[in-house]
């Protein structure tokens, strides 16, 4: 939950700069898979980091990444697509940038991606750890 309240505090270029980190990885990945000619330790490593950071997503947002960012045909799929024919049934625009930008967080977090925004320190300043 922490990760959908931290969308808050979040400005839109900062949101944007988590985006931007993560596809660029995601990107990488899909490339990376289909050359699978010579697959060096590295490689391997990085598939599995990838992969288990998407397994470890909630249904949703899991669903969205893998049909709009790793699909065969992602390069060609529009946001809009994913939200109006990917999900049954449909989603609003704003659910699905809610979701969306949700999951990128969770990623970059997995990934332990610079990203050039502080999100751990927001983290840290919006959600305090409490001793009893």
């Amino acid at each position: 939950m922490i990760s959908m309240e931290l969308l808050k505090h979040l400005t839109r270029a900062e949101k944007v700069k988590i985006r931007k980190a993560v596809v660029k990885e995601l990107a990488r990945y899909r490339i990376s898979k289909f050359n699978v000619e010579n697959p060096d330790n590295e490689n391997v490593a990085f598939h599995q980091m990838i992969e288990q950071a998407i397994e470890r997503l909630p249904t949703p947002e899991r669903f969205l990444i893998e049909a709009r960012y790793l699909s065969a045909n992602s390069e060609y799929l529009t946001d809009y697509h994913v939200y109006n024919l990917k999900f049954e049934p449909p989603i609003s625009a704003m659910t699905y940038t809610k979701i969306r930008d949700t999951a990128m967080i969770k990623i970059s977090l997995f990934l332990n991606l610079d990203t050039g925004v502080e999100i751990e320190y927001l983290i840290q300043t919006n959600y305090p750890v409490r001793f009893s």
